[in-house]
């Protein structure tokens, strides 16, 4: 058993967040500990639900003295290997670790896109460091993506050191289930004979979500019936989102709801799910999230999300609200024919075959072994 600690920016809602939760709850092999530079998150609760030891830290700008609390926590915890993850946690974790001598340090590295204006500066600086910092503190780099790969390649990145271990998904959670496909729709009450499109994420830029509400408004314009249900952190009672509906008129047909810990309820529970973001993502587990519950997705050409709906969806150029609403048209159009339950069902042997979570761990321990059987 190797004692292992995993160094995080934050425990809140996000995909790399999601992708350590996994991996502490399927790998019993190892034993896992967390340290989250800032404060509690939505992970934080779930991760001691199943046992595992969570610090944080609450560590700021200004707080260099939490660094020196860093410092000696790992001292006094003794890991055989820390594995960082995101670029804050890369940078002090990794040179935290490094001070006090650990050699088995591991990046694991999730962004698919640096860009001026769209990545923060400080970001982009960090990244710029991290790429001299590569070839003297990790033994490895994880990167969750093709696109990833490519983007940390191209910023200087020492490329010996970057593997690339796909995302991972729970298949007896995340299924497909009709019960589930009524209680959402009961519990929204929202008509069963109209179908549902969703959205589940965050409310941020990269997102994009008024690229996919203008897309709806052209859907409407053209008198098509849909229903659609956007979730996730800080939706709810966005005031720029609400605004942005009554705007395009969208009030009967758009419905905010808040983040959820039942994926798979909203999964079922929707139609057609998409994905409209304009930059930034790497792996979007929202997509095969859906598509393990049958359900197919619209998704713009943003990291490998084209990558992992492969021919069951339909792909998109991002920031594009015609092309978005073209797509959505069609997959609305096709919901009612004969052979969408076999495009359902192809969608999510698309995850089996590709993306089990068995598959993910397996290749978590394989290079945890390789890295701490290394002189």
């Amino acid at each position: 058993m190797i004692r292992i600690i995993h160094i995080i920016t934050s425990l809140g809602d996000g995909g790399a967040e999601h992708t350590l939760f996994k991996i502490c709850k399927y790998d019993t092999s190892n034993k896992h500990i967390v340290i989250s530079l800032t404060g509690k998150g939505k992970y934080t609760k779930l991760l001691k639900k199943i046992g595992i030891e969570v610090y944080n830290l609450k560590m700021n700008f200004f707080s260099i003295y939490k660094f020196f609390y860093l410092i000696k926590l790992l001292y006094n915890l003794k890991p055989e290997i820390v594995q960082t993850w995101l670029v804050h946690a890369d940078l002090l974790g990794g040179i935290a670790a490094k001070i006090i001598g650990i050699q088995n340090i591991i990046w694991n590295a999730r962004h698919s896109t640096v860009e001026i204006g769209k990545t923060k500066f400080s970001t982009i600086l960090i990244i710029k460091l991290l790429a001299k910092l590569s070839f003297l503190i990790p033994k490895l780099i994880i990167v969750c993506s093709k696109s990833s790969k490519k983007v940390y390649e191209n910023d200087g990145y020492i490329k010996k050191k970057l593997k690339m271990i796909l995302n991972g998904y729970d298949l007896s959670v995340l299924n497909i289930n009709g019960y589930q496909k009524d209680i959402f729709r009961k519990k929204n009450k929202i008509n069963k004979n109209i179908s549902i499109i969703g959205n589940v994420a965050r409310y941020d830029p990269q997102k994009d979500h008024f690229n996919l509400l203008n897309a709806l408004s052209i859907i409407k314009k053209k008198k098509i019936d849909f229903f659609c249900v956007l979730v996730g952190t800080n939706i709810k009672r966005n005031r720029e989102i609400i605004k942005k509906i009554k705007n395009l008129g969208l009030s009967t047909q758009v419905k905010l709801l808040p983040q959820t810990n039942n994926i798979p309820q909203v999964m079922n529970g929707i139609d057609i799910h998409i994905q409209s973001s304009s930059y930034g993502e790497g792996f979007p587990n929202v997509i095969a999230e859906a598509m393990a519950c049958g359900t197919p997705c619209i998704v713009t050409d943003v990291g490998d999300a084209a990558f992992i709906v492969k021919n069951n969806g339909w792909v998109v150029p991002p920031s594009n609200s015609i092309k978005l609403a073209e797509s959505i048209e069609k997959a609305l159009v096709q919901t009612n024919a004969k052979n969408w339950k076999k495009r359902c069902n192809e969608a999510r042997l698309i995850i089996k075959k590709n993306f089990d979570i068995s598959k993910m761990i397996n290749s978590y321990t394989k290079l945890w072994n390789q890295v701490h059987n290394t002189k």
